[in-house]
């Protein structure tokens, strides 16, 4: 790596701990706490250094919304994404989103109802995440993949607030119900599509206990 390029990564690194501290802020103290005095006094840095990396706090609120979308999502994604098979990449998805800073989500959640570009930034990531939901039950053969998607992911926005997501203990029987939900209503919705085509059997209903 050329000097520049070595200057380049030190100063983007130095910017992602900017960005880091202002969510911790954020998820400790709510989103009146990011200003740039307090961020400074986390940082232990003086303004000239926070306005040697961000033009203005407007542009600063931008960079961590980014830097939460980066490191909730893409970088989650990416995880799941290297598993071969859309099982393996559900599991790994499941696993990945455990570990996720949930009260950080509750915290962009709540800077959005009162902030738009917070609330475009959440539709985005919502977005994004419900997309990868859908194509892994798309790959799974699963009927109304967006549906599904967007009934798995209803129910992960819901642990969160219930503070089921934070606690892996508490939030297991809820996962494992969903889990086979998902492959009762793929496998109905498959089910229901053979018997239009005059194949399997007829009648159905829901699985008894």
């Amino acid at each position: 790596m050329t000097a520049t390029g070595r200057s380049a990564a030190a100063g983007g690194d130095v910017r992602s701990g900017w960005c880091r501290a202002g969510l911790g802020l954020l998820r400790d103290q709510g989103p009146q706490a990011v200003t740039i005095d307090r961020l400074c006094a986390a940082m232990g840095k003086t303004k000239g250094a926070f306005y040697h990396h961000f033009r203005d706090v407007d542009a600063f609120h931008a960079a961590v919304l980014d830097a939460w979308a980066e490191l909730h999502t893409a970088d989650v994604i990416a995880v799941a994404s290297s598993a071969l098979t859309a099982e393996a990449r559900s599991a790994r998805l499941g696993a990945a989103a455990v570990g996720l800073d949930h009260a950080l989500d509750r915290a962009i959640r709540g800077w959005a109802l009162h902030d738009a570009r917070a609330r475009e930034a959440v539709g985005r990531v919502d977005a994004r995440r419900i997309d990868y939901l859908a194509a892994i039950h798309r790959e799974r053969g699963r009927k109304d993949a967006t549906v599904l998607a967007q009934l798995e992911y209803a129910v992960f926005l819901g642990a969160q607030e219930l503070g089921l997501a934070d606690d892996a203990e508490r939030g297991a029987p809820l996962g494992r119900t969903l889990r086979a939900a998902l492959e009762w209503l793929g496998a109905g919705r498959a089910a229901s599509q053979r018997r239009r085509h005059g194949q399997g059997r007829r009648g159905g209903g829901l699985p008894r206990e």
